[in-house]
């Protein structure tokens, strides 16, 4: 019986992490309302995440957070705002000559739509690298953003994976809360958090290959 109550067994450890997670994701949820400091609840997740997913995580998940929330604000905030300016001018060009444009030539219109899907494409691979980078290194937003582009082209079939394993979470996730959404819907609790983790323990993966474990 003292066993079971140890905190140290593996079935409190997972409750113990699950509780984090929740408490995690409801930081993100609450810090990411006013919108513009998306990116640095953002950040400040992927901060705590990419320390859980090496089980260095100490202090607790508030302090971890609103650490990295305080330290990044500001040029999280600038990479926010860099990100949804050019991720809406790319939507806006990607419906426009798809559906709008008064382009007459088939070819030319399809050019121009294959470079902007292709656009579209690398700023997605920013978007899934430039938060964890940025909770991870100490860099200038122009290098940040480099940073961003270069391993996620680098290590594209790691990227591939990001993408891909996330979005078969929120497929898994959805097709079970559509079966059971009593209890499922519970798993919307700790969705932003659980699938940042995932993301966290393919990132170490990359990001060490850059960094001495000596000097982390």
């Amino acid at each position: 019986m003292g066993g079971f109550f140890n905190y140290d067994n593996p079935v409190w450890r997972f409750v113990g992490r699950i509780w984090d997670l929740f408490i995690l994701n409801l930081l993100w949820v609450i810090c990411s309302i006013p919108i513009i400091t998306f990116g640095a609840a953002t950040t400040a997740m992927y901060y705590c995440t990419l320390k859980v997913a090496k089980d260095r995580d100490s202090g607790g998940m508030f302090r971890m957070f609103f650490h990295s929330f305080k330290d990044n604000i500001k040029q999280s905030t600038l990479i926010w705002i860099i990100m949804a300016v050019t991720g809406g001018i790319l939507f806006f060009d990607i419906r426009f000559f798809s559906i709008y444009a008064p382009i007459q030539n088939t070819f030319i219109r399809m050019i121009i739509f294959t470079v902007t899907c292709f656009l579209m494409l690398l700023w997605l691979f920013i978007f899934l690298y430039v938060f964890p980078i940025q909770a991870k290194f100490i860099n200038p937003i122009k290098q940040t953003f480099k940073l961003a582009l270069f391993m996620s082209i680098k290590h594209l079939v790691r990227t591939v994976i990001i993408l891909s394993g996330s979005i078969v979470i929120l497929v898994v996730v959805y097709y079970l809360i559509m079966r059971l959404p009593g209890v499922m819907s519970m798993l919307v609790l700790v969705l932003g958090s659980g699938i940042s983790l995932f993301q966290a323990s393919q990132f170490n993966m990359v990001f060490d290959k850059y960094i001495n474990e000596e000097n982390e």
